[in-house]
């Protein structure tokens, strides 16, 4: 029996690459403090103090370039601590080891021992809790922008250094600013030292830090260094909370955005994937899909931002709490927004990249990801309480329904619409009250694109279910403009529902079947007059290579069949039988649908719709002659055979029996008791054929029926058929 569909649009999922941010050399890791004065022409922070007098006071009269050099530059921080602090520090001895290393570095070499030498001094220099750590901090910061400090930063102990600063409780912000810069800039595209950040004794701590909304700027783009294109950082984030954290961030009123809210979105979209979002807060799905409302957000970082709308979706939490709060708003506001001018000229309206624009297939995709969310959540029974068909969402869909109007929000009223009406009296209100029909049949009207066409009919299919619907819905203009679909030319998705809305219009209702009987001309001097609406189908039944169409025209015919079988009770004798000669008399072919449907061993209960629809078929006599020419057929008089014997002709078992567990599409559970009950009726009709039908091989089926036939008995009998083949 049908029902009314859940509609949900065909989705294109696409993921954007991960955004390529080259933080060792981008200003985004800055600190927040005020630096030193920086120097002329330089991009690192320098004291002022003249690095050759320092070198000249130690007996160290070699001239140093003023250009940056990050050993010269820590060398005058240590010589002031040598002079302000007590440590234990062999002063000259450092800086002769940073005088070799600043030479090395000059040549393009990397001193891994001057990095150790600065590494011990840093020990020192945090055990005196001494404030110039901090300018040193800062000083490796700047030169970790440099991607090649990054593996020597590790290999010295730099990196862990500071990763166990910032893991310690209590560091101030100053200090953990230039901590986090030197993590995130070592850590760029370097796997090792991204394995040593994910440890568990420091992981946990920078997952908090998302959470501080004054060190966000730095942060953020840490924690991107270090998972960007590395699955195992993502698991360890995930694992550790990354998503509840970025969520928290984003729910602080004074968590200033710009510049960090294309990196947030990226980390959002990874975090929640493979991730039970039930352990996030109850404001997430508000805190996310408001993201959509920021005015600065690009496509890119909107369609992650509907990636992780959709995964949050997946709990019926969030879905009540999306659907309570109104969110739906969010959504509808950005299709629109997304969505390009109206044109009159359809042709510059096109869903589809055009050209293989980036651009335009990032938004293609967003269309599409956000319309399928909101088919999804309108599918549901909170959805149709909270918005009833008088609610102003509706209203707005209903206007995104204009003829000529943008496709995309045509698409989504349809899906979101007929997902709705999913109820007897909300499409009869829909149709008699909204006249809804009436603009789906405009919009049909126009050459439209094939995703319109879908969405228009799979929505009209859903109305025309209700009895009262299929009379209104079904007119002789309702029948022309569905027939166009039926051309060669048209996706076989879209011919498809053409023919399944057809089949809802005809079903009991044998006004709509005069309609599909009409002639396709009133001219009784042109082809077309002897042509009718149903030819067309069975023209594109037999063109067609799409198998769901070919059972829905199947299904269609079967329909016809019952239709006028039914309402024969009602009608006038004469003016039943003058709808079976014109159903007969104009389609010689009729029986051909039917005959595949018997044939195929899939759909069990298919199969038995047709054997009921050739036996009404067999009781009127131009009916007996259009199945008496599809049973000519030797394959086709086989399957007779096997329906009445139970043997197949080649001497296997009943194909039905071969196919039990094949039968949930056409909505058998494939029972053993339901597939004996629909052999016995296939073989009752089967029978019913065999004693109309007197012209196909009178004499074997006379054979047949006299009793049970041995599997070499029916063998024999499909001899003397092929026989008599080639005798005619």
């Amino acid at each position: 029996m049908d029902s009314k569909k859940h509609i949900s649009e065909e989705r294109l999922p696409r993921k954007p690459e991960n955004h390529n941010l080259d933080l060792t050399t981008s200003s985004i890791i800055q600190d927040n403090h005020p630096p030193v004065p920086l120097l002329e022409k330089q991009d690192v922070y320098v004291d002022q103090v003249s690095l050759t007098h320092v070198f000249q006071q130690l007996g160290l009269e070699e001239q140093l370039p003023m250009a940056e050099r990050i050993f010269a530059s820590l060398a005058a921080v240590i010589k002031r601590v040598a002079e302000q602090h007590e440590v234990n520090l062999d002063v000259r001895g450092v800086l002769v080891t940073l005088r070799r290393a600043d030479e090395a570095s000059r040549r393009g070499l990397r001193d891994i021992e001057g990095l150790i030498t600065v590494r011990n001094v840093l020990d020192q220099l945090h055990l005196a809790h001494s404030s110039d750590l901090v300018e040193a901090a800062r000083i490796l910061a700047n030169a970790s922008r440099d991607g090649s400090w990054r593996l020597p930063f590790g290999q010295s102990g730099l990196l862990g250094f500071f990763l166990r600063v910032q893991a310690t409780e209590g560091t101030e912000d100053d200090m953990l600013v230039p901590s986090l810069r030197i993590i995130g800039n070592a850590c760029a595209d370097t796997d090792i030292n991204r394995e040593l950040a994910i440890s568990p004794d420091y992981l946990p701590f920078l997952v908090r830090h998302v959470k501080n909304r004054r060190i966000s700027k730095v942060i953020i783009p840490v924690v991107y260094n270090i998972c960007n294109d590395y699955e195992r950082a993502h698991h360890a984030l995930r694992s550790n909370g990354l998503c509840p954290a970025l969520i928290e961030l984003l729910a602080d009123p004074r968590f200033e955005r710009n510049g960090l809210l294309s990196l947030v979105c990226s980390l959002l979209e990874f975090s929640t994937q493979q991730y039970d979002v039930a352990n996030c807060p109850e404001h997430s799905i508000k805190t996310v899909a408001e993201l959509l409302q920021e005015n600065d957000i690009e496509p890119d970082d909107m369609l992650l931002v509907v990636s992780t709308i959709n995964v949050l979706l997946q709990h019926d939490r969030f879905q009540n709490k999306f659907i309570e709060q109104d969110l739906v708003n969010c959504l509808t506001d950005a299709i629109v927004r997304l969505s390009p001018t109206v044109s009159t000229d359809r042709s510059q309206i096109s869903l589809p990249p055009v050209g293989g624009d980036p651009e335009e297939e990032v938004l293609s995709s967003l269309r599409s990801a956000i319309t399928q969310i909101l088919a999804d959540v309108s599918a549901t029974g909170t959805f149709s309480e909270k918005y009833p068909v008088s609610s102003t969402l509706v209203e707005t869909l209903i206007r995104w329904l204009a003829p000529q109007g943008q496709e995309q929000l045509q698409i989504c009223a349809c899906l979101m619409l007929g997902n709705l009406a999913r109820s007897d009296a909300v499409c009869r209100e829909m149709v008699n009250s909204m006249g809804l029909h009436d603009r789906l049949l405009e919009i049909l009207a126009e050459k439209t694109h094939p995703q319109v066409s879908y969405a228009v009919l799979s929505f009209l299919r859903n109305l025309a279910l209700p009895t009262e619907n299929k009379a209104m819905l079904g007119t002789q203009r309702s029948v022309e403009i569905i027939s166009r679909f039926w051309s060669s030319d048209v996706n076989p998705q879209v011919q498809h529902a053409s023919v399944s809305l057809l089949r809802q219009l005809l079903n009991g209702c044998i006004g709509n079947v005069r309609w599909l009987l009409e002639s396709l001309s009133t001219d009784q001097d042109s082809p077309a007059y002897e042509k009718t609406y149903l030819s067309l189908l069975l023209l594109m039944f037999g063109r067609t290579d799409d198998a769901a169409t070919k059972f829905e025209v199947a299904r269609t015919v079967a329909t016809i069949c019952r239709c006028i079988s039914s309402s024969s009770q009602g009608l006038p004798l004469q003016s039943t039988n003058a709808i079976w000669h014109r159903l007969y008399g104009m389609h010689l072919d009729i029986a051909n649908p039917l005959a595949m449907m018997i044939s195929q061993s899939r759909f069990p209960i298919l199969r038995s719709e047709g054997w009921f629809a050739l036996a009404l078929m067999a009781r009127t006599r131009e009916g007996s002659v259009a199945v008496s020419e599809v049973f000519q057929r030797l394959e086709v008089f086989s399957v007779l055979v096997t329906a009445i014997t139970g043997q197949s002709t080649n001497g296997s078992e009943h194909p039905a029996s071969i196919h039990r567990t094949t039968s949930d599409s056409s909505g058998s559970d494939g029972s053993p008791k339901q597939t004996r009950d629909m052999e016995a009726k296939d073989r009752e009709n089967a029978l019913v054929l065999g004693t109309e039908v007197s012209v196909i091989r009178r004499s074997i089926l006379e054979d047949l029926m006299r009793g049970p036939q041995s599997v070499e008995g029916v063998q024999d009998l499909m001899t003397r058929a092929q026989s008599e083949e080639r005798l005619g």
